[in-house]
């Protein structure tokens, strides 16, 4: 595992040293077959490919040199369209499409092709010559599935292509998307066939090339079942997006048996006593967690990475760098234990008589909420990096005893936008002004005296939220998955990070399989092997839930529910969430607790095909504490005041612009480099 570990570092740092869109692989008519095919050179060569997987890990990004890929810091960071994650670049509009994602996966293909075309004529020469065939497929189809969940159909080159004069043989038209899908699986299965079952970090296995083809098949089977609409036959004859609807419930099946595949694979969820500490350490302990199926690891030495420095809150990396990390508000209300409004399952932050209900301190609001979300986002008085989080929009004045009344006057309707000023003005008690708010942090200085003696309180949170930075948490509230929340603020520094990225990991392929089988189940189909679908679907859903120390599902009838939810938002809890039936909104509401801000929910609104629908004059909210100054006591060591809060939720004061999903992004733009030098590809409609 260690020798497989050092090997990749040790190509990941040649890969700095070349073109970022090059494989730090030398091409075959520079290496020789003796090169290559032995132990040592068989397994650099693999690694390398290892290394440029499309794996949408911490380095994704145009910035991250993953040309193709979303960035975290960009308007291209569609997952704030997704409600999952806010920073201030993406906070009015997100860029979809054109992402261009294809020179390289091409690169990769031919690469592994060359080991599946010639690694036949080593067998019983060279030693598992079988599986490194099988592994070569394995990430051959890995890197089609990249190219295929973003254009449909693409064009199918299964082996090493000739170069000619003109490079006339090099052109390829694209096979249908159906074709492209099928093309995937029968890899897989073959990976999943003659691979081994032995684990390595970094490396697939029989049961990773099983976990892949549960991701696939579950795509395929959405496509075939929701994206109808979008079909599209190109001028060849050849349908390039859309599969069969007849075909939907053939892939669910082929996802759920390969989420059975996984299971004889000895995984399991990461549990413990503690359900708080048991969710950080799916990610803490990434390296040798029981959950783990499919990582990237970094080395300080070779490959790092720099999310800390990044994603932590400005005041714990010394105002540097830091603070792109928040979720929107929406997305925290889709967890159990919130005081939440039965009718727009939004906060409920008002009494009935609409005045704002009184907590004994900043974090009172979270006090019962889930485990799982408690581990998702920073509480305010946690200790975070050696510093007590400290969130606050503003005061009330020192002359209000927390028992007067202040009524909400801005509305929490998801569209209402009002700028910071307004809404000071619109806290008031006997017709009088008594929010205190300032566009400073507390770092600059600006602080309220009370009562002209010498006791002062920041005005603004020393962690936010601030108008005066755009990196002081717009929403009120930080996201906290992934970060290394004990590394001292010192050592935070720009690649630095090398924290593992998860691609697979058990609680994915439970949720797979219950959503696989929720498919089936509501489609004629009710058992599989004699075991009920739903039942298995329901035991799927609650080890998730057990585990998150959330609410538990108490009977198949709540999978079984076709009838349609609103998908309106802020019609009542979960409502966020859009769903053909209520039954699969459940499956789906857990996936968007379970797997946020892990690259995988802006693919599921495009497989399930409600980006267009969820997305839609869609902005972030937030939630604004306000400190009755009245009962305020500053810590001495800290300067952080502590007393009664107030919350309030609206939309976002700052980046809350509407966030919209064009239909035509539901498959991408064909790049027009390439069809520049290949005119046999045809490309998508409505481009």
């Amino acid at each position: 595992m260690k020798k497989w570990k050092n090997i990749l570092m040790c190509v990941a740092l040649g890969g700095a040293l070349v073109s970022c869109v090059d494989l730090d692989i030398p091409p075959k008519n520079i290496m020789t077959n003796e090169d290559i095919y032995n132990e040592g050179g068989i397994t650099a060569y693999m690694a390398g490919l290892y290394n440029h997987l499309p794996m949408e890990d911490f380095n994704m990004g145009d910035d991250g040199g993953r040309g193709g890929f979303f960035n975290w810091l960009s308007d291209k960071t569609t997952m704030g369209s997704t409600g999952e994650y806010a920073n201030n670049v993406c906070g009015n509009s997100c860029v979809y499409g054109d992402k261009g994602y294809w020179k390289p996966a091409y690169q990769i293909i031919r690469q592994a092709n060359v080991l599946i075309q010639d690694l036949p004529n080593y067998v019983g020469k060279l030693q598992g010559a079988e599986e490194w065939i099988a592994e070569a497929k394995f990430i051959r189809a890995y890197t089609y599935y990249a190219l295929v969940k973003r254009y449909g159909g693409v064009p199918l080159v299964k082996e090493p292509q000739p170069i000619t004069d003109d490079g006339s043989a090099l052109n390829v038209a694209r096979n249908s998307h159906e074709e492209s899908i099928d093309f995937i699986l029968e890899d897989l299965d073959y990976a999943m066939q003659y691979m081994t079952d032995k684990k390595t970090n970094g490396r697939a296995n029989k049961y990773v090339a099983a976990a892949v083809k549960a991701r696939v098949a579950l795509y395929a089977g959405s496509v075939a079942r929701y994206g109808s609409l979008y079909n599209y036959t190109g001028k060849s004859g050849v349908v390039l997006t859309g599969v069969p609807a007849s075909k939907a419930n053939d892939y669910f099946k082929q996802a759920y048996e390969a989420t059975l595949e996984v299971a004889k694979g000895g995984y399991q969820l990461n549990n413990g006593a503690d359900k708080r500490q048991a969710f950080y350490e799916v990610f803490d302990k990434a390296t040798t967690s029981p959950e783990s199926i499919f990582i990237r690891e970094y080395d300080i030495n070779n490959y790092v990475h720099s999310w800390d420095k990044l994603m932590s809150p400005e005041r714990m990396v010394g105002f540097s760098y830091g603070g792109r990390y928040f979720v929107p508000l929406d997305w925290v209300e889709l967890f159990d234990g919130l005081p939440l409004d039965s009718e727009t399952g939004h906060l409920k932050t008002t009494d009935d008589d609409g005045n704002f209900i009184v907590y004994d301190s900043g974090h009172g609001i979270f006090d019962n909420a889930e485990p799982r979300l408690k581990a998702s986002i920073m509480i305010p008085g946690d200790t975070y990096k050696g510093y007590e989080l400290d969130m606050r929009w503003g005061l009330i004045d020192p002359s209000v005893d927390p028992s007067q009344k202040i009524k909400k006057e801005i509305p929490d309707d998801g569209k209402t936008t009002t700028g910071w000023d307004k809404i000071a003005e619109s806290f008031k008690v006997n017709g009088q002004k008594v929010a205190i708010r300032t566009t400073k942090r507390p770092n600059d200085g600006e602080t309220y005296k009370i009562g002209g003696v010498d006791t002062k309180i920041a005005i603004c949170g020393f962690d936010g939220p601030a108008t005066s930075s755009s990196n002081m948490c717009t929403t009120g509230i930080y996201g906290v998955k992934w970060l290394q929340r004990n590394l001292a603020s010192g050592e935070t520094q720009l690649h630095r990070s090398t924290q593992p990225w998860i691609d697979i990991r058990y609680a994915e392929i439970l949720l797979a399989r219950a959503e696989a089988a929720i498919e089936l189940a509501q489609n004629g189909v009710a058992s599989h092997n004699g075991a009920d679908l739903l039942e298995d679907a329901m035991k799927c859903i609650n080890d998730v839930r057990e585990r998150a120390g959330a609410e538990l599902l108490t009977s198949t009838a709540q999978l079984a529910d076709m009838t349609a939810p609103t998908n309106v938002r802020g019609t009542g809890k979960n409502s966020m969430i859009f769903a053909p039936t209520k039954g699969l909104q459940i499956v789906r509401v857990e996936r968007y607790k379970e797997l946020a801000v892990e690259h995988k929910l802006y693919w599921d609104l495009r497989r399930w095909f409600t980006a267009r629908e969820q997305i839609y004059e869609f902005r972030w909210r937030m939630l604004a504490p306000y400190l009755f100054a009245s009962t305020a006591e500053v810590d001495p060591d800290s300067g952080i005041p502590h007393g009664k809060y107030i919350f309030d939720t609206r939309v976002a004061d700052s980046y809350g612009g509407q966030h919209n999903f064009d239909q035509k992004y539901y498959y991408e733009k064909i790049p027009d480099t390439e069809r520049k030098v290949n005119p046999l590809l045809e490309q998508n409609d409505m481009y």
